[in-house]
């Protein structure tokens, strides 16, 4: 089932993808799915973000591909890096949804798309083990985990900048809560129609099941946190006015626009 969150009217919903149709729930999804009988065309409303997350989690270098393309930018340390598990907390403020633009800061050297696999929190999860992860997941969404380029990264102690700038956390366009296998998924980036990268998760360094149990050994997850589960691939740098597409087929695509600021 696909569980998207909109707005119309200036009223805010859940409500499940039925081909172009969005049939309201009620109450809470995290807590019970129940769909009434009212609805809405998908292109009469503005999707939201598909979940307002306690807290949003980045996994990075979990890819051996995007780790070579890393070292070759950054450095050998990244290499080493990525032989441990280091995620990263991403402002919950950078969340934005499917259509809305992510805005490039004046004085960056410049940003990148990163698209990838998205893990929705369903309950509250602590300790929980590998085997027992997969009953704490709620779905899957897309991610476009923008980052920016290598000044940041080297003038900052931590990714406060590079990855949590306001608009850096495009997500969409809904959750989806029926994939069989999580780890044979493609992950297809699109700048202007044109395929920039493609992965499946079939190559993850830490799959989805190891990455929520090892950040629960230490911090709560709430329904509706996220973990962003990194990019496979390459990627490169955006201008205002380009258009990135980050595709997962069995998920839908997520599009964002590139601006100037202002």
């Amino acid at each position: 089932m696909k569980i998207a969150r909109f707005s119309v009217d200036g009223m805010e919903f859940h409500g499940q993808v039925d081909g172009r149709l969005l049939r309201v729930l009620k109450g809470n999804p995290f807590k019970r799915i129940e769909v009434t009988r009212a609805s809405y065309p998908l292109e009469k409303v503005r999707l939201l973000p598909p979940t307002r997350p306690v807290n949003y989690w980045g996994v990075g270098e979990n890819y051996p591909k995007h780790v070579n393309f890393r070292v070759e930018e950054l450095g050998s340390a990244i290499a080493e890096r990525a032989k441990k598990f280091t995620p990263w907390h991403k402002g919950a403020g950078s969340i934005v949804a499917s259509g809305d633009p992510v805005v490039v800061p004046p004085d960056v050297d410049w940003i990148e798309y990163e698209g990838e696999l998205c893990i929705v929190i369903g309950r509250p999860a602590f300790k929980v083990s590998v085997d027992a992860a997969k009953d704490f997941i709620f779905g899957y969404t897309v991610s476009n985990d923008i980052g920016s380029g290598p000044a940041w990264f080297r003038a900052d102690f931590s990714l406060w900048r590079v990855k949590s700038t306001d608009t850096f956390g495009p997500i969409g366009p809904w959750i989806e809560t029926e994939i069989a296998d999580p780890h044979q998924l493609d992950i297809i980036v699109r700048v202007d129609g044109r395929e920039e990268d493609r992965g499946n998760t079939r190559d993850m360094i830490h799959n989805c099941y190891e990455i929520v149990s090892n950040i629960s050994q230490y911090v709560t997850l709430h329904p509706g946190d996220m973990i962003t589960t990194g990019a496979p691939g390459l990627t490169r740098a955006l201008k205002p006015g380009e258009v990135v597409e980050v595709e997962i087929p069995e998920i839908g695509i997520l599009r964002n626009p590139i601006a100037a600021s202002e």
